[in-house]
This record gives structure tokens, C-alpha cells and sequence, in this order.
């Protein structure tokens, strides 16, 4: 299959995501309405493409939809389907979240909100220093339900044991590596959406509220930190665009790392910009600023990627040109 969609069907495609999402009722209906969309197909024919047009839309609309199951197992040439989950990796970490202990499968991890309705999971398995890819029964991994910052629980921690011979072994035409690298691009696009999001209302509002009968738009301090959001925002969002070219593993964590930084800064930004009204409930921001602070731990965050990135770069010697000058 072609790896590139023409650009008048992708935006015919993001648009209809985007409704879809934005009409979410449960996270298992989204699916299956992006699946009747063609998102399976779209991300057969153009993986990067594809997760970078469904991920920006994530962003923009908040959804829980679980997305981030279908990119990682095409990443790792599983087929895909909304009754099928991943269990991803801990907080902050990239590693496989399955290692043996004994005659069991310690698995410590996060599972999106599809886990609840899938009937099967793809679990990757880390024994001396090999990752194997295995599917099991999904209702292995139901367990209590952690809490946390994010309402919409489009994510949550998974600490269970489960037999080791109810693994079954798949197949698999991509490795761990590559799958991470997806994950990881198509996060970055998610936390891009979602910052633009938060920008636009911050925006939105300083140009609507009047101080000392001037709007506040007009005041330097407040113009600064909308400046530095768009500049962190735009610079991120260059090397998120890299990726669709150079599935390079260094150049997703450099991307998610700085698209991570990127949604922070704009939300501690937004939240000043909206003052009293950012506090509470009645305004939509906290949504997006705790479905951030969530995505930005998957596969790696803007505090534990810098080390990483650090390590790759002293084992190569050199460091990649991301622009041709």
C-alpha cells in the first residue's frame, strides 16, 4: 500500500475524526465509529500520516478514545480491531511491562479505557534482555481501578499477576523499538492538539476580557506568555513533522519530549491567562490540562526523555541534523 494519502481525503478524514470524537459518549462507541470511518485503513496505508492526523484531533477534542492500542499494534504488525488492547508500559518508562517471576507474569503497566470492553491484549514480555509479544485473555487484566488526576479515565495503572501459560505467542513483523517510536510520534501530535487547544482559549479570553478598560490582550506580560506557548508549540511541532518522514527512534523521543514541554509551558501559561475562571469547573480547561499531565508520561515524559535522548546521543557520537539548512 501507498504510505502517503492525498491531502484533500486526509482532511476529509480529520474532519470526520473530529466529529466523532467530539460526539463521545463512551470510549467503545468512539472506536467503533472511527473504525467505520476507515481509521484501520488509513493506518494500513499511511501509518505515520494517519497516527498524526487521528492524534491531532485526540488532542483537540480530548477524547478517551483508544487509539494508542491500534497504532502500537500495527507498529508491531498485529492486525487491529476495538476489541483489542496493549498494555503499555509504566509511567514515565518505555520498557515492556511484563517480566517472569517464577511461574507467573508480573505485569506493571497502564491500560487504555478500551481494556474494559476488549476480549483480547497484547502484553510484551522483557526476559534477559529480549522482548516477546504475546496475546492473552483481556479479562486477566481487570483489577481495581486506580484513581487519578485524569476524570475521563482514558488510561489506567494495571499491577496484576497472571499465569505464564496463559500467554499465547504472536508473530510479528516490527519490533518493540519501533513500536515505542510510533507511540511516542503519535503522542507528540496528541499533546500538540491539545496545547493549541489551550492556547486558543487562553487567547480567546485575554481578547474578551477588558482591565482597566483595555482588553487584556493588550498588556505586554500577557502577549509574552501566549508568545512563548506559540514558539514552543511551532518548534515541536517541526520535529513532530520530521517523524512522518524519518521513523528514526531518537527523533520520536526528541519529538515527544519537546511536544510534552511544549504543553506545559502553554498550560501553566493558559492557566495564568485565565486566572480566576482556570480554577474551576466551570471552564473547560482542566479537562485538557489533566488529559496532558497523563499523556505526557506514556512511553517516556518531558522529565525522564532527556536522559534517554542523552544516553543515544553519547552511544552514536554525533547528533542529528533535524533541519537542512
Amino acid at each position: 500500500m501507498s504510505d502517503t494519502v492525498d491531502a484533500e481525503d486526509l482532511a476529509l478524514l480529520a474532519t470526520g475524526f473530529e466529529a466523532a470524537m467530539a460526539e463521545e459518549t463512551r470510549p467503545a462507541e468512539t472506536d467503533q465509529a472511527l473504525f467505520d470511518l476507515g481509521w484501520a485503513e488509513l493506518l494500513s496505508a499511511a501509518p505515520s500520516q494517519g497516527a498524526a492526523t487521528a492524534f491531532r484531533a485526540l488532542g483537540t477534542t480530548n477524547s478517551a478514545a483508544g487509539l494508542l492500542d491500534d497504532v502500537v499494534a500495527n507498529a508491531l504488525g498485529i492486525g487491529i480491531s476495538p476489541q483489542t488492547c496493549v498494555v503499555f508500559p509504566a509511567p514515565h518508562q518505555a520498557e515492556a511491562p511484563a517480566h517472569p517471576q517464577g511461574d507467573a507474569m508480573v505485569v506493571d503497566g497502564l491500560v487504555s479505557a478500551r481494556a474494559e470492553g476488549a476480549t483480547t491484549a497484547v502484553l510484551a514480555v522483557e526476559a534477559n534482555g529480549d522482548v516477546s509479544i504475546n496475546s492473552i485473555d483481556a479479562g486477566l487484566l481487570q483489577g481495581p481501578v486506580a484513581g487519578g488526576v485524569d476524570p475521563g479515565r482514558a488510561y489506567r495503572r494495571l499491577s496484576v499477576e497472571i499465569p505464564a501459560d496463559a500467554l499465547v505467542p504472536v508473530p510479528t513483523s516490527g519490533s518493540w523499538e519501533s513500536a515505542v517510536a510510533a507511540a511516542r510520534t503519535a503522542l507528540a501530535h496528541q499533546l500538540l492538539g491539545g496545547a493549541r487547544w489551550m492556547l486558543a482559549e487562553a487567547r480567546q479570553h485575554a481578547v474578551d476580557r477588558a482591565q482597566f478598560g483595555r482588553p487584556v490582550a493588550s498588556f505586554q506580560a500577557i502577549r509574552h506568555k501566549l508568545a512563548e506557548s506559540l514558539v514552543q508549540i511551532e518548534g515541536a511541532a517541526s520535529v513532530a513533522e520530521a517523524c512522518l518522514d524519518d521513523p528514526d527512534p531518537l527523533l520520536a523521543a526528541l519529538a515527544k519530549s519537546l511536544a510534552g514541554q511544549a504543553a506545559a509551558t502553554t498550560a501553566t501559561h493558559a492557566q495564568q491567562v485565565l486566572a480566576g475562571i482556570g480554577f474551576t469547573a466551570e471552564h473547560q480547561f482542566h479537562y485538557w490540562l489533566k488529559r496532558m499531565l497523563v499523556v505526557d508520561t506514556l512511553f517516556g515524559s518531558a522529565s525522564s526523555l532527556p536522559a534517554e535522548i542523552g544516553h543515544h546521543l553519547l552511544s552514536r557520537g554525533t547528533v542529528p541534523r533535524l533541519i537542512q539548512l
